[in-house]
């Protein structure tokens, strides 16, 4: 029993061991479920259909991306604000981070979880800026990449999601076209095409007392539907939430391989020791 227990030890240190560099993300495993352009006591929101690993990092960036990425990397050589979110402990699959002004342009906090959330992580301003998301258009990124730079070449960045209230785009800032991403990875909110709009939830996380959603196909689903978001014009201070949105019934794929590896650490163990014996 006793080297049962050993072995269980050495498989959960195994499995520790493989999350503590974070989780990489790909193209798929992220949506953005909410924004506020308030300067000081906006912020926004995120889901990830994957497992967060202690340790994941997150960028966030308004901007511009280029189309056609010049010698000097994707982003318009004129940067903005920078950020990134490195989470302090785990995120379940179908969970939302917010990450929330604090008071003074530029600068946020990070929450996860159910109820609107607990402190989950640091969030640094990369590069000093102010926020200065336009509530006239603008389009906050995600991405994430080995290091933080102000500018990457194409294969140095995976993009994961884009929200954006321009109602339209150019060559120099198309995240269709720049970006790759589609669906609900590229949330659009403005109300027309003359409105600044400015707050836009996943209705689901604007109240906390909602019921999550019995599997994560079903988030998703929801999230590709413009009448599941609640979307002001007008200025407000509307909190950005975190929440529990949906509950995955079985063990996310890297979760599962995770486990798998671990056990297997358990079984070649066991064996080696049967041999011996």
């Amino acid at each position: 029993m006793r080297k049962t227990l050993t072995l269980l030890v050495l498989a959960t240190a195994t499995l520790g061991h493989a999350q503590a560099a974070g989780t990489a993300l790909a193209n798929g495993d992220f949506a953005f479920t909410g924004l506020n352009v308030n300067t000081t006591v906006g912020g926004w929101s995120f889901v990830t259909f994957v497992d967060l690993a202690p340790g994941t990092t997150i960028y966030f960036t308004d901007t511009n991306v280029l189309q056609t990425p010049t010698s000097a990397g994707v982003f318009s050589t004129t940067s903005e604000a920078f950020w990134s979110w490195t989470a302090s402990s785990a995120v379940a699959a179908g969970t939302s981070v917010a990450l929330l002004g604090t008071g003074t342009s530029g600068q946020y906090a990070a929450k996860s979880g159910a109820a609107g959330g607990t402190a989950n992580g640091t969030v640094t301003n990369l590069n000093g800026q102010v926020s200065n998301i336009s509530s006239s258009g603008d389009i906050l990124y995600a991405f994430q990449a080995a290091s933080y730079a102000t500018n990457y070449q194409p294969g140095q960045i995976t993009f994961l999601g884009a929200i954006s209230n321009r109602g339209s785009y150019t060559s120099s800032d198309n995240p269709t076209a720049a970006t790759g991403l589609s669906g609900i990875q590229l949330r659009e909110f403005k109300v027309d095409a003359t409105t600044a709009t400015r707050y836009t939830q996943f209705s689901a996380q604007v109240s906390t007392a909602d019921a999550p959603f019995t599997t994560l196909a079903g988030l998703q689903t929801a999230l590709g539907s413009n009448a599941n978001w609640t979307t002001v014009a007008g200025s407000n201070s509307l909190p950005i939430v975190s929440d529990v949105l949906a509950v995955s019934a079985v063990p996310e794929p890297q979760s599962l391989a995770l486990l798998l590896a671990g056990l297997g650490v358990v079984a070649g163990v066991a064996r080696r020791r049967g041999l011996r014996g």
